[in-house]
């Protein structure tokens, strides 16, 4: 017989109410996401010209870019939408992204309509398209898309409530803005903080573990393959020392905290998105005060970092096995099929 002290069961009390408050709150943010897709797609009926809504089997849900007018891209222009369609849009990422996230969303789209004229209804920041794919429900299978220059966010929900939020595609060229009304503006300026002063931190002897020739930075592919990047040399996280590794789980959390917390703690649940026993960093080495390369892998996930040219970043966090729901879908599948058995 298993006798529980006091302390135990408060923690394990604790750490029940916390799961329960979490998936509670993902619950909330999956209806919202439904009634408000549902809304916008009321409104876009008779815009025929664009589609906005797409088959949830359909291969264009998994064709995704980050180029500004890739002529592949499916979905709606914001441009095109009402000023009301256009809250239903900003509603809906709202509900997905963190407050940071949403700030940090806000000036990626500002920052690449700053040349033109920001009072333009077709200004590149509203340049962006947004997808549904399939029928939006709290209980059905469906998803959405908003992306466009430097931006892919992808958002699948398995069964109305069980979130994937991967590919997920953050961007900027500049990076920095130095003159005029917004000078002063920098996105990723944490991620080039953080990635400096882990690597001044290595010894030469961690540099030589960590160090990897060139990197192909973030591609907009479909699929990455973890036989590709478990070749890939790195350092693994138990060689770091505890100020290092600190380093290496606040890159991580830029990265996942751009979401709702309750989405994130949902798909941690799910699968952990800080394994300390399979991670490795890995950079490309740099005599120009920043880093150009870094990359993060654990036997889940794919963290990237590119900024070669020193003002033009792009980063991006995958799901080897789970982007756009993949291992979400395959679950669900061997579900019903037990079921009719």
């Amino acid at each position: 017989m298993l006798f529980l002290g006091k302390q135990t069961l408060l923690i394990l009390s604790v750490g029940i109410s916390l799961a329960m408050k979490a998936q509670a709150g993902s619950e909330k943010i999956a209806y919202g996401l439904a009634r408000t897709a549902e809304e916008l797609i009321v409104t876009s009926e008779k815009q025929k010209d664009a589609p906005l809504t797409y088959s949830f089997e359909g291969p264009s849900r998994e064709n995704w870019h980050f180029f500004p007018n890739w002529s592949g891209r499916t979905g709606v222009s914001l441009y095109r939408l009402s000023k009301d369609q256009r809250m239903l849009v900003q509603k809906m990422v709202e509900l997905l992204l963190s407050e940071d996230g949403f700030l940090e969303y806000e000036n990626l789209r500002l920052i690449h309509g700053i040349r033109k004229d920001l009072n333009a209804p077709d200004n590149p920041m509203h340049r962006y398209s947004i997808s549904i794919f399939g029928k939006p429900s709290e209980k059905s299978t469906w998803g959405w898309r908003l992306e466009g220059h430097h931006l892919s966010l992808n958002c699948t929900l398995v069964d109305g409530q069980t979130f994937s939020i991967t590919p997920s595609f953050w961007g900027a060229s500049p990076v920095r803005v130095s003159n005029g009304k917004y000078a002063g503006l920098e996105l990723f300026e944490q991620e080039q903080e953080l990635s400096l002063e882990l690597v001044n931190s290595l010894s030469a002897s961690q540099k030589q573990q960590a160090k990897v020739g060139s990197g192909n930075g973030p591609e907009a592919v479909s699929r990455v393959s973890r036989e590709e990047y478990e070749n890939l040399s790195g350092i693994r996280f138990l060689e770091l020392t505890e100020s290092q590794q600190e380093w290496v789980e606040q890159l991580i959390l830029l990265f996942a905290e751009k979401y709702r917390p309750a989405i994130v703690e949902q798909i941690n649940d799910r699968k952990k998105i800080f394994d300390p026993s399979t991670l490795r960093f890995s950079y490309v080495d740099s005599s120009r005060g920043y880093i150009s390369y870094f990359c993060i892998i654990t036997s889940e996930y794919l963290i990237e970092f590119d900024n070669q040219g020193g003002n033009h970043i792009h980063a991006a966090w995958r799901d080897f096995d789970g982007d756009f729901g993949r291992d979400l879908l395959s679950e669900h599948l061997v579900k019903e099929r037990l079921k009719t058995d």
